[in-house]
């Protein structure tokens, strides 16, 4: 894992801000907001090219000091024919601290600046997303290396900022392949700008396909570029996303996490959304659990689930944060997450794992077992990895804030039971089982778990139930425990006094087989001892109650989210697409879907709601191209058509 790798301000002794690493200023010194509005406001002539428009996104490499941010959104702010919202995406593998960035913001950006402080992101790897005036303006913060993290964005730029370090003194920033990277992210007729006139950036950006002007430049800088692309040939397979333009109405299946959260997603950028749920209330599956564990997985090499789990995570904490109580009870508790290891090589793993994060212990460090004890109020049998930001949250009350917010623009209707979808001309019916409509809309979200692979009629999308079954515990047990507790099991203190210890992972049985259920007395048992194997003494334990769920979960144990593949289309060109790409695929107009979240509902309902979103509304994806591609719907038809196996 390439690490990011934070920076301290330094001045020069001119007084410039300065980077020891690179040698160099980090703008120009003639005025970070001049250079900011003349060089690429300017230069990408942002004002006539966004004006009325519903979506602008821009791409900058190097966010720095923040000043070329900063000035787009003061410029944004002043401007009444700004579009209706504005992306903006940077790419930084060294982010200064909160403090610096406000120390160096520009007198007349202070105040700006001073929001972007209060919601700066810990120095994580992967992708950032900061909301400003009421998430009309988006900020998200790519954080790592440019030549590893452009590649994997999906997103469709209208203009773009080069500004890197000098190129003698970064030269990576403004190689061939990085700009040829950025090209495939550019929509048609985008601009660009850079103070920078080198021979080899002018060669680079020409040969991806970019018609190049030279211009005067800022201050003692005598030209800048600007350009614009055009290209005269094709230079890639796909085009990048296009604003949506269509009208903002949907239908979701389903009113469990994976519902909600895609539903609540689309509300907040403006659309009307009519929420189905056989049952008479949200959350009424697995989704109903009391009280569960928000907290992402580390691994020493950061696989892929690591990475989704920590971008899911980061995510819904930031939701969390902005969540009002439900009548007095809290939806969550920022009370930590301790994942204690099983044994000592898994220990030894867990400690590798959190050695990468050291610049950010508020995100996770690891304990010692006199440590971790201290954190949790209870002797335990190891150390682990301390989560200090995770905490436990309450399924329910979280579904219903995210359907109940006030002007949400979501109705949910209840219960209506989904039998058969339809593809109505433009759009999309739902029909329940005596083919009575419950709802049509251009587009169709089904998040029905177990439900949803028939529903939607895919054959490839393996899914199997699996049940779990949470122990509840007398009040007053388990006292002394402060913080929620993973590991070989976990258990868990909600803010109501409750405790739960589980959880059973029950597999259903082959079809015709003997029902193999095990006892309620023999689960809380199994809990018990899992219990026994986190604390070194529980104290007296005694079982009161027991949460019975099924989990639904593909064969790879990741969720299924995004756009429906057509998968007739895609057997019936087979052959072509014996080596193909998500992007390859043909898609079912309109239709996506979120479900199969196993037991990370909590960490990955948010962002899958999030990547939904951002795939219908055409604006940067939350999170990396390979990630989305791991929860891909398509996924195991992309597998059997590689392999040959698509018959």
């Amino acid at each position: 894992m390439r690490k990011v790798e934070p920076v301290e301000l330094e001045f020069d002794a001119a007084g410039a801000p300065y980077s020891r690493r690179y040698g160099d200023v980090y703008a120009s010194r003639d005025g970070a907001l001049g250079q900011a509005r003349h060089v690429f406001l300017g230069g990408t002539e942002l004002r006539a090219r966004w004006a009325g428009r519903g979506q602008f996104v821009v791409l900058e490499t190097g966010f720095g000091l923040g000043t070329n941010f900063l000035a787009t959104w003061q410029a944004w702010r002043d401007d009444p024919a700004r579009p209706r919202r504005l992306h903006f995406v940077s790419v930084e593998r060294h982010p200064l601290a909160a403090a610096d960035l406000l120390r160096a913001a520009p007198a007349e950006l202070k105040t700006l600046a001073a929001q972007l402080a209060e919601q700066w992101p810990l120095p994580l790897p992967g992708l950032h997303r900061l909301a400003f005036d009421d998430e009309r303006v988006v900020l998200t913060l790519a954080l790592g290396d440019a030549t590893d993290l452009v590649p994997k964005l999906a997103l469709g730029a209208d203009a773009f900022y080069l500004d890197g370090f000098a190129p003698e003194r970064n030269p990576e920033m403004w190689s061939p392949p990085l700009i040829k990277a950025l090209a495939r992210l550019a929509r048609h007729g985008a601009t660009l700008a850079t103070w920078c006139t080198a021979r080899q950036v002018r060669g680079a950006l020409a040969q991806s396909g970019f018609t190049i002007e030279r211009r005067a430049g800022f201050g003692h800088k005598r030209e800048m570029l600007a350009a614009r692309f055009a290209p005269r040939w094709t230079m890639r397979r796909h085009e990048p996303p296009r604003p949506f333009t269509g009208e903002r109405q949907a239908l979701v299946v389903g009113a469990g996490l994976a519902g909600c959260a895609v539903a609540q997603a689309l509300a907040r950028r403006g659309w009307q959304v009519d929420v189905l749920d056989a049952a008479g209330t949200p959350a009424s599956g697995a989704s109903a659990l009391p009280w569960g564990l928000l907290h992402a997985q580390l691994s020493p090499d950061d696989n892929l689930l690591a990475r989704l789990t920590r971008a899911g995570f980061l995510l819904g904490r930031q939701q969390l944060m902005q969540t009002p109580d439900e009548h007095g009870v809290p939806v969550w508790q920022p009370c930590g997450v301790l994942q204690q290891a099983g044994d000592d090589a898994e220990a030894a793993g867990m400690h590798r794992a959190a050695a990468h994060f050291e610049a950010a212990p508020q995100f996770v460090q690891w304990l010692d077992g006199e440590s971790a004890a201290q954190r949790a109020g209870m002797a335990l049998h190891r150390g682990g990895l301390w989560f200090g930001s995770g905490g436990v949250v309450s399924s329910p009350r979280w579904c219903r804030a995210m359907l109940g917010a006030p002007d949400a623009g979501i109705t949910l209707r209840a219960p209506a039971r989904a039998a058969r979808l339809a593809q109505d001309g433009d759009g999309w019916r739902v029909e329940d089982g005596s083919g009575r409509v419950l709802g049509e809309a251009p587009v169709l979200i089904v998040a029905a778990a177990l439900a949803s692979p028939a529903l939607i009629g895919l054959r490839c999308a393996p899914v199997r139930p699996v049940r779990g079954r949470i122990s509840f515990v007398r009040g007053g047990d388990l006292a002394s425990l402060r913080v929620g507790l993973a590991g070989d099991g976990y258990v868990v203190r909600g803010p109501d006094g409750s405790v739960g210890v589980g959880a059973s992972y029950e597999f259903a049985p082959p079809e015709g087989g003997d029902s193999g259920e095990v006892s309620l007395e023999d689960i809380h048992r199994g809990n018990l001892q899992r219990l026994g194997r986190l604390l070194v003494d529980p104290g007296p334990v005694a079982v009161n109650g027991v949460f019975d769920g099924v989990r639904c979960v593909a064969h790879d144990r990741l969720p299924l989210a995004g756009a429906v593949a057509d998968e007739a289309g895609a057997t019936a060109q087979a052959s072509r697409l014996r080596g193909a790409h998500p992007a390859d695929l043909p898609r079912r107009a309109g239709l996506f879907a979120s479900f199969a979240l196993g037991s990370r509902g909590l960490t990955l309902a948010p962002l899958a709601g999030e990547l939904i979103a951002a795939q219908l509304e055409g604006e940067p994806w939350p999170v990396e191209g390979d990630l989305a591609a791991a929860l891909d719907p398509a996924r195991f038809l992309l597998r059997r058509l590689r392999s040959g196996r698509h018959e």
